[in-house]
């Protein structure tokens, strides 16, 4: 029985096992040592890797899933994580076909600033593929141990990871075996397949064609004929393909001049990322040993320049950067099964995570680059008498207005006692495991009432669905806003009638009538949305309460009692 390390790529994934002490990957289909993450549909089973590159249709192949990883995006009635679970699936059978044994564990790496929706979507692929996923660890410090950086020296060491699909940099500190992610940022939208979209537009325009005119088919053949140009120009200076739109052969062509140009406008954004990690670290870059170079994107030669130039480091590339991650992997998982952890991996929570309170805003509970695994505690209270429940909306992101966050999750926690407003004591844990997944426990102290979650990802909508309602918001933003005013201030009146209503005995007989009455009339405009009316009686009674607010709130603190309001007034 083996465990194995996977690199489940957003263009290529890799699988390795560790044999006699040594990490090794398993060529799965005897070619490469990596297999594109591409499934077609078109037969009655998924066809995996270069098989499905070789029958690409557009109407069955689906390229780049893990970008969409956490989303409720759906490609041919399959999710992300179904997607991404036939990959698993052909990486497990392929190797046990390699290795002659079966294999039922692995760890499994992800992007350093997956999102907490992402990494459980990850777990869940693994497990629709019969994989039990001994850890999540993240790429970066999957890579460090790959290179051996915990046996070599102890110090701070940047890894630059440039992939297919996404982008990371974390820094990282290595002391005694210990590996302290310090700071990570990334793209998950920034890769090699953008560039190889940028080389397809510029033959297009070459040939007075724009991508608009292109069918799905063409375009995923073009991005293929891209790709491949691409590769060739890391050991050539110039290379041409025919493509064929509509019959007619179109000469594409590329340069490394050209394809350095293409390269530099996203290696520019790179090194913009890696600056602001910089700075959310506190590191002095001169105290940075040096960088490790990661993803296929790296073999490009002026990467490597752009690297080397930006940062002035020693940068370490002795390891093939489309395998070292994989390689990593396996020997964590080798440590974990054989029970001799050789090292500590200390990640950090990518995203803050808190919970959306009264006005709409983001209680911070744990704040983004926090080392995991990582607990920490809030207390919360009711905001109306004998309030027996309270809902939680948990966001992630770095905005304060939970409205321009993720929200991840949601739950309400029932049966509170009935108490009076601000007397219940609700405890709220929040506890990210080593996978950097978040779980979530409130009770309320007196009766030690409970509720346990694991934030799971929401699979309800779809991408179209998400993306129609995100045009309907950005067309109705202003409209939103002065709608959003108005329940503001509905939420401040229905409170403000339930304090008059306690207080209105402390009024005159001729006030009592002439108060009630226009209650009567601010309920009715409540019922009716009328925000008019609502706003003239508001005022009207606001006036009356207004006079007598000290002589009520002095009762109030002398004990003497306020009775309540007679039923026969009956209003």
């Amino acid at each position: 029985m083996h465990t194995i390390g996977i690199d489940l790529g957003t263009t290529a994934s890799a699988i390795a096992f560790v044999h006699n002490g040594v990490s090794k990957i398993i060529a799965v289909d005897g070619v490469k040592s990596t297999v594109p993450s591409v499934v077609n549909y078109g037969e009655n089973f998924p066809i995996v890797g270069r098989e499905a590159i070789y029958r690409v249709d557009s109407s069955n192949t689906v390229f780049s899933v893990k970008r969409f990883m956490g989303t409720d995006s759906k490609f041919f009635a399959r999710t992300p994580e179904e997607i991404s679970a036939d990959i698993l699936f052909f990486l497990k059978r392929s190797a046990e076909q390699v290795l002659r044994m079966p294999i039922d564990a692995a760890v499994i790496t992800v992007p350093a600033h997956f999102s907490n929706l992402q990494r459980i979507a990850t777990k869940k692929a693994a497990s629709l593929a019969g994989i039990k996923v001994l850890r999540l660890i993240n790429e970066p410090t999957a890579a460090a141990i790959a290179f051996g950086l915990d046996k070599k020296q102890d110090g701070v060491f940047g890894v630059y990871d440039f992939g297919g699909g996404t982008f990371d940099f974390s820094i990282l500190r290595l002391s005694k075996g210990v590996f302290q992610v310090l700071a990570t940022g990334g793209d998950t939208y920034l890769g090699g397949d953008d560039v190889d979209s940028a080389i397809l537009e510029y033959n297009l325009h070459q040939n007075n064609l724009d991508i608009s005119q292109l069918n799905e088919k063409e375009k995923l053949l073009g991005i293929l004929l891209s790709k491949s140009m691409k590769e060739q120009l890391i050991n050539l200076e110039k290379t041409h393909r025919q493509f064929i739109y509509r019959g007619n052969n179109c000469r594409f062509q590329l340069s490394r001049e050209i394809l350095e140009d293409i390269v530099t406008r996203f290696s520019c954004r790179t090194l913009q990322i890696a600056d602001q990690v910089f700075m959310d670290s506190k590191i002095n870059i001169n105290d940075v040993a040096g960088i490790v170079a990661v993803g296929g994107m790296t073999k490009i030669p002026l990467i490597k320049k752009a690297i080397a130039d930006h940062f002035g480091l020693k940068i370490f590339d002795e390891l093939n950067p489309e395998e070292v991650v994989a390689l990593g992997a396996a020997i964590h998982a080798d440590s974990i099964s054989s029970r001799n952890i050789n090292s500590l991996l200390i990640d950090v929570v990518p995203l803050t995570l808190g919970i959306e309170t009264i006005g709409g805003t983001v209680d911070r509970i744990i704040y983004r680059n926090s080392p995991i695994p990582i607990m920490q505690k809030r207390e919360y209270t009711t905001y109306q008498d004998n309030q027996t429940g309270i809902k939680f909306n948990v966001v992630q992101g770095e905005r304060s207005m939970a409205k321009d966050c993720f929200s991840i999750a949601s739950f309400e926690l029932g049966d509170i006692p009935p108490m009076p407003a601000g007397k219940a004591r609700i405890s709220v844990e929040f506890s990210v495991d080593v996978n950097g997944i978040l779980h979530i426990s409130a009770f309320e102290k007196s009766l030690e009432v409970s509720k346990s979650v694991v934030v799971e990802a929401n699979n309800e909508l779809s991408n179209d669905e998400m993306m129609q309602i995100l045009q309907i918001a950005e067309t109705n933003k202003y409209k939103d806003a002065e709608e959003s005013a108005h329940v503001t201030v509905r939420i401040e009146t229905e409170r403000m009638i339930s304090f008059w209503e306690s207080v209105v005995q402390d009024l005159s007989l001729e006030e009592q009538v002439v108060a009630l009455e226009a209650i009567r009339e601010l309920k009715a405009a409540l019922k009716n949305d009328d925000y008019e009316k609502l706003l003239r009686y508001r005022k009207k009674i606001e006036n009356i309460f207004d006079q007598h607010l000290d002589e009520i709130i002095g009762k109030r603190l002398t004990g003497m009692s306020v009775a309540c309001v007679p039923d026969s007034w009956n209003y």
